[in-house]
């Protein structure tokens, strides 16, 4: 599924000051930490997505290829570990994008499954529902302290 009008590209040189504008307001505090958050999720320990169109970033998808969960990391499942959506642009397939970019990335690179974490909280119910229509299901490993409900999903399978 396209939306009209926005690309999804890897965050480098030529969109990073982008990502660090559309990071400080929907993401993190400060530019600083916006700027740590991209280096920490930068090749080669994860790849940071957006979704743009020209310079204006509408979302964000982070992947870490080595999860700090024992449940993900101890099998080799790599972390969908942030996506965001900026407030006007939601609820109009930009996180379905993200996602799709996502998940043919780790395709690409030869993986078959993606983990998730979610909240479990009312503010968490787009990301829950989006997850459940793409086929993400609970992996039966219970919660992650702090971060909700972990579930897994084969790469290759669209649910959507």
């Amino acid at each position: 599924m396209g939306v009209p009008g926005f690309a999804v590209e890897a965050v480098g040189e030529g969109n990073s000051e982008s990502a660090v504008r559309f990071l400080t307001e929907w993401v993190v505090d400060g530019e600083a930490g916006a700027r740590r958050y991209l280096a920490d999720h930068s090749e080669p320990a994860g790849a940071s997505l957006v979704a743009a169109s020209g310079h204006d970033v509408a979302g964000y998808v982070a992947i870490v290829w080595e999860s700090n969960f024992a449940g993900f990391r101890d099998r080799g499942i790599p972390l969908v570990h942030q996506i965001a959506v900026a407030g006007p642009f939601r609820r109009q397939g930009v996180a379905t994008l993200l996602m799709d970019a996502a998940e043919q990335l780790a395709r690409d690179r030869g993986i078959a499954t993606l983990g998730i974490t979610v909240g479990l909280f009312a503010e968490y119910g787009p990301a829950q529902r989006l997850y459940g229509r793409r086929g993400y299901v609970p992996d039966g490993r219970g919660g992650m302290p702090g971060s909700g409900a972990a579930a897994r999903r084969d790469a290759g399978d669209h649910g959507s």
